[in-house]
Parts: structure tokens; C-alpha cells; sequence
């Protein structure tokens, strides 16, 4: 298993990932435009993990300066490791990686925010030694566009 940047030419392998992350098709022309700016974003990070020349998981990180915590923090988007591949320890690769990046990028914290049905995602991230320490309040603005 190796991990690798993500680039353009993964589009396709990452859009399945989320799809299955998200139980549903999301907008593909939506999802490639924001694929694509986001790969030549210097602050996102989007990873994957590579057995036999066939991506098995799908991380992303985004690091921002905030005030509040003075300094940078990298958020975990996503990690999405593929059904069949679960329980491999591609994920915690997945996760140590986006940790090591933002440890090299300086963050003052590492942080990922998990939707509350994902009881198994919340065992992982305690797993990892991170803190459940925080509440996140969510308004939808617009429907989502799928």
C-alpha cells in the first residue's frame, strides 16, 4: 500500500469514494470543478491510498490561519477508505499522513469534524488520541446540489 497525492487524473477514483462516503451520487460537474480547483490549492492536501495500481481510500486536509487559535490548523475533510478495504489499517495510514502534513505545516491543531451517525468514524478518531471537545452547529443555506 502506498500513499500518494492526488492529482487531476484522479477525479474519477475520488468522485466514486465520496459517493460511497455520502450514500448517493453527488453533482459530477460540481464535484470536478471543485476537484480541480482545490488540487492547485496550496492549503488542501488530497490523498490517496494505492494498492496494485488500484486506489483503495481517499483522505483530504485543509489547513487555515485562524485567529482564535493563533496559528494554523488542518482540518480532516474527508477519509474514505472503500468497503471491501475496511478494517486494513488504511485509514490510520490515510490519517497518520494527514497528521505528519500538518505537523510539517505547522499547525497549532489537527481537527476533523464527523457527522453524528458515524458512530464508527467517532471510535477511529478517539482510536487516533484526538478529543471529542467540541460541538459543531450546522444551518443549510441552500439545498444541496446532487
Amino acid at each position: 500500500m502506498k500513499i500518494i497525492d492526488a492529482t487531476e487524473k484522479h477525479r474519477n477514483e475520488v468522485y466514486a469514494l465520496l459517493c460511497e462516503l455520502e450514500h448517493g451520487e453527488l453533482n459530477k460537474a460540481r464535484f470536478e470543478e471543485l476537484f480541480l480547483q482545490n488540487v492547485k490549492n496550496r492549503d488542501v492536501f488530497y490523498l490517496l491510498a494505492v494498492e496494485d495500481g488500484m486506489v483503495r481510500g481517499f483522505a483530504s486536509l485543509h489547513i487555515q490561519s485562524l485567529l482564535h487559535h493563533v496559528g494554523a490548523v488542518g482540518e480532516i475533510q474527508e477519509i474514505v477508505v472503500t468497503s471491501e478495504h475496511r478494517g486494513r489499517g488504511i485509514g490510520k495510514m490515510l490519517y497518520d499522513r494527514l497528521k505528519q502534513i500538518a505537523e510539517d505545516n505547522q499547525c497549532v491543531s489537527f481537527e476533523v469534524c464527523c457527522n453524528q451517525l458515524r458512530a464508527g468514524s467517532h471510535l477511529f478518531y478517539l482510536s487516533q488520541g484526538m478529543k471529542n471537545s467540541h460541538y459543531k452547529f450546522t444551518l443549510p443555506l441552500m439545498q444541496s446540489i446532487s
